[in-house]
């Protein structure tokens, strides 16, 4: 099988995981140690789930169940109710997976996904140590990795992986950002759309450098970015608050992303763009504070 999100071509296989069990199990004790914002309404939430895995194939992609991948880790797999979020935990590129090593009640979803990850014929790019603790990044066009260091990740773990991470891409962009639950990952701060255009929340950019063989230099991202032929449009801080930046890019303009995320005003620049939003409506899924791209782990892209 031939594996690769980091292109900008239409989205082909993605794999997704129902949490049949385990959303059942989250009460007002367990709820913040798996970081749910809310204990969910099971039904529904398994429902949405379900909703939105259809949205997919309507699409024509190929929608690939984690449980499917799964026979060692099954009564692990069971009990993490954050696994859904599974674009958390890995990203897949041409030279293999980045497979994070996660934290407090997220701890043990890598093992589950590196077995899925095998079973797929997906070889690792890079695999954290027990003691890191470093939660996802994003592949940009180009070859460019970029890497928010926020409240989940151990600067430590960054350090340790830059030297891996600027030989296998052309460039390395990393961020510091406050070390707070709303900027939790990458993709609560950047999304690109295509390979032109993408969204951005610039107050969270508190340092940003860019990293190569050569070494590290400071920079400013947008006019980084639009060196690289980008253009950053800024989101207002209550769009970022509702996931803003966390979509699910389909193919070149046109994106999966909540209804409730951006303003009129937002939807309107990126309409005169010719961007294209099929919108979902989240209700149960908002308890466990996350986006469609959380819930997505994109495999193959065109």
């Amino acid at each position: 099988m031939k594996y690769g999100a980091e292109s900008f071509g239409r989205l082909k296989t993605a794999m997704l995981h129902r949490p049949t069990y385990s959303v059942r199990e989250i009460n007002p004790i367990t709820m913040g140690y798996y970081l749910f914002d809310a204990i969910p309404d099971a039904d529904r939430y398994l429902d949405e789930h379900d909703q939105y895995r259809k949205l997919l194939q309507a699409q024509g992609i190929i929608t690939l169940e984690l449980s499917d991948y799964i026979q060692e880790n099954r009564t692990l797999m069971d009990t993490l109710a954050s696994l859904p979020y599974l674009n958390d935990s890995s990203v897949i590129s041409r030279r293999g997976a980045i497979l994070s090593q996660m934290g407090g009640g997220r701890q043990g979803e890598e093992r589950v996904v590196r077995e899925a990850l095998a079973n797929l014929g997906i070889p690792l790019a890079y695999q954290f140590s027990p003691t890191d603790h470093f939660e996802g990044c994003l592949i940009l066009p180009g070859g460019i990795l970029f890497i928010a260091c926020t409240e989940r990740h151990r600067r430590a773990s960054v350090e340790r992986f830059l030297p891996t991470a600027v030989s296998l891409f052309s460039e390395v962009i990393y961020v510091e950002c406050p070390k707070a639950r709303r900027f939790m990952h990458a993709d609560m701060i950047y999304g690109q759309i295509d390979e032109n255009l993408a969204l951005s929340y610039p107050a969270a950019f508190l340092e940003t450098y860019s990293i190569t063989a050569k070494g590290a230099t400071p920079i400013d991202f947008t006019k980084h970015m639009a060196s690289h032929g980008v253009e950053i449009l800024s989101i207002s801080d209550q769009e970022q608050k509702k996931w803003g930046c966390s979509f699910v890019p389909l193919e070149p303009g046109k994106i999966i992303h909540y209804d409730i995320a951006l303003s009129a005003k937002t939807r309107k620049v990126l309409g005169s763009k010719g961007v294209e939003i099929l919108e979902f409506h989240p209700e149960a899924l908002l308890a466990g504070g996350g986006s469609l791209r959380c819930l997505t782990l994109q495999i193959l892209r065109e």
